[in-house]
């Protein structure tokens, strides 16, 4: 295994003035009409194509004929030989810029599940910037720095903002598994070359899956294991990071280390859950209370990302990040992966039911989810019984594809619209428009697939595994996420759907797998994750946050994109506990604190 830790970070068409060159960050890059000035990331140059690569390779030894190349190298040869389709066979998380001559052309690439980022811009000049630093790129100069209203649309419904968009108008984002290139004054290029279609390709009975599965997820822990022999693991009190911690500890000569963060309100802690599993594992374990009081890392974590990004658990990851770290850690296991390759999530359970609902006609079963959200109230809770269930009628009540997004979008449509005061803001197109595109191109006919394909290509990208980057960055922490490996990802997706998920079983292989390596209790557990209460958070003492969106609207939405009226009713019935807007306010909390540090430039 050969690893590259460093930043691709800049690429212009033209001489670089000697006082930009100066202000580069320590990982950088810079290409001219004759000559590629690096410094920072790993670089090579063979048989006329140059390389910047940034990641982790696991499976050199299995791509490289010859012995000693470094990534930079072997990414050289690979798309030397056979183009950009070769990068599909890397397996690890990175990011690389390619720039070949006769004719000169730059290329730039991101792993096939996005563990790392890549962003780009281009001048009207032609001159192209590319960074892993959304900030650094913001300051590069002649970048139309303005906000995207497509991007800021989509963040207001998924609290992220997707691939291949950035917050910003002049500034891309290169999509997973995907390579982005330009050659002199041509328009970007955008090349998918890996595909995370699932599908049937064989024949094995569940139990000879279940027992590659083990065979392939043990094989990747043993891969982590070589290159960080003292990881941690962070638990999340769930399936996914247990079972890791199970198979990791049988394959370790020491006792693994183990880190958990907990809450005060119960539903939501998960401390008793993972001090389970680190027992089962003879594991060290050390765990840590996040308060309200933690929501000043906040902040920072938003200007290392640049752009807003509201997914809460983004807190505690990287308060746990931060806790491994001071307890002399330098990489830790996630669980990443589990929900998406596997089966996790409770939505995949309600697109098979609504798979089998296909046979009854669509108006009795939109009658009776709308006669069950009649009799339902809205409740101020997340997380209890009457919410899931009006959650799923809301949810059948809709056509599949605005189905599948209720449960993950934060402002409705009808949301958005009645907030927005800009109608360029109003009118901007839906985030659907691109799934639609993406179900249809795939050629998929399951429910569930094609829905899982969204999340393959959009939420594990662009919201869970940027959650990581952004959680690690700055502590000296590196993530590493087994369940990501490429050998495992390529066997899951050719699985039958129903070895991983039905209407009454989520993750079915996964459960099989931590039968006696996990404690019983854990199988017995819903789906959390590191959640944060952030509604009773916002009703307790965060409260005043609230208070402060709407009495100093002016000073944060100088713009004047929202209405005033609509953001005072939303804060009035969620401290009144007549409906939970936590999420969402969360997610308008972040946009205020990533507006004013944008304005400070």
């Amino acid at each position: 295994m050969t690893e590259c830790v460093g930043g691709v970070v800049a690429m212009i068409g033209e001489a670089l003035p000697a006082d930009v060159v100066a202000k580069l960050p320590v990982a950088a890059a810079a290409v001219a009409p004759s000559r590629l000035c690096l410094h920072g990331g790993e670089q090579a140059d063979e048989d006329g194509v140059q390389v910047l690569f940034s990641g982790r390779i696991s499976n050199v030894a299995e791509l490289a004929a010859s012995t000693g190349l470094t990534s930079a190298a072997l990414v050289a040869r690979l798309f030397a030989m056979r183009g950009v389709a070769a990068l599909a066979e890397i397996n690890g998380p990175f990011v690389a810029a390619i720039v070949q001559d006769n004719p000169r052309r730059l290329t730039l690439l991101r792993d096939q599940h996005g563990q790392k980022s890549l962003y780009y811009a281009r001048r009207k000049d032609g001159v192209v910037f590319f960074s892993e630093s959304l900030p650094w790129l913001r300051r590069c100069p002649g970048v139309d720095i303005g906000v995207d209203f497509h991007a800021l649309s989509d963040y207001l419904s998924l609290g992220y903002v997707p691939s291949p968009r950035s917050i910003y108008r002049g500034i891309g984002k290169v999509s997973a598994g995907t390579a982005v290139s330009w050659r002199g004054s041509d328009e970007a290029l955008v090349e998918r070359y890996w595909q995370p279609l699932t599908g049937v390709r064989g024949s094995l009975s569940y139990g000879e899956a279940l027992e590659e599965t083990r065979h392939l997820l043990g094989q990747a822990i043993k891969r982590c294991l070589q290159a960080q022999p003292d990881a941690g693991i962070l638990l999340s009190g769930g399936i996914d990071s247990s079972l890791l911690l199970g198979m990791a500890a049988a394959l370790k000569t020491g006792p693994c280390r183990s880190f958990t963060i907990g809450f005060e309100q119960d539903n939501y802690d998960e401390r008793a859950l993972a001090a389970e599993a680190a027992a089962m594992a003879s594991a060290k374990h050390a765990e840590r209370l996040v308060t309200p009081a933690d929501l000043s890392l906040l902040p920072e974590l938003l200007a290392v990302a640049g752009e807003p990004f509201a997914d809460s658990s983004l807190l505690p990851t990287a308060i746990a990040m931060r806790f491994a770290a001071a307890h002399g850690c330098q990489a830790v296991f996630m669980g990443s992966g589990g929900d998406e390759l596997f089966g996790g999530y409770r939505r995949y359970q309600v697109m098979a039911l609504r798979e089998r609902l296909r046979l009854l006609p669509r108006s009795l079963v939109r009658g009776l989810a709308k006669g069950v959200l009649a009799c339902l109230p809205e409740q101020a809770e997340q997380r209890s019984a009457p919410t899931s269930l009006r959650r799923l009628a809301a949810a059948l009540a809709q056509e599949a594809l605005p189905c599948y997004a209720s449960f993950q979008e934060l402002f409705s449509p009808a949301m958005r619209h009645e907030m927005a005061l800009p109608a360029a803001l109003r009118e901007a197109p839906s985030y659907l428009d691109d799934w639609a595109a993406d179900i249809a191109a795939s050629g998929l006919s399951d429910l569930v697939e094609q829905m899982n394909l969204l999340d393959l290509l959009h939420y594990l990208p662009d919201d869970g595994c940027r959650k990581e980057t952004l959680a690690a960055m700055g502590t000296g922490v590196q993530s590493l996420s087994p369940i990501l490996d490429m050998d495992l990802t390529r066997f899951a997706l050719q699985l039958p759907r129903r070895y991983r998920v039905t209407c009454r079983e989520r993750k079915r292989l996964l459960r099989s797998l931590a039968e006696g390596v996990i404690p019983p209790s854990l199988l017995r557990q819903s789906k959390r994750g590191f959640g944060v209460p952030v509604a009773a958070w916002l009703r307790g003492e965060l409260a005043p946050i609230l208070r402060a969106l709407v009495a100093e609207q002016s000073q944060w939405d100088q713009e004047g994109w929202f209405d005033g009226k609509v953001l005072a009713r939303y804060v009035d019935e969620h401290l009144a506990a007549q409906r939970d807007h936590g999420a969402r306010l969360w997610a308008l909390y972040c946009l205020r604190l990533w507006l004013c540090q944008n304005r400070k430039g």
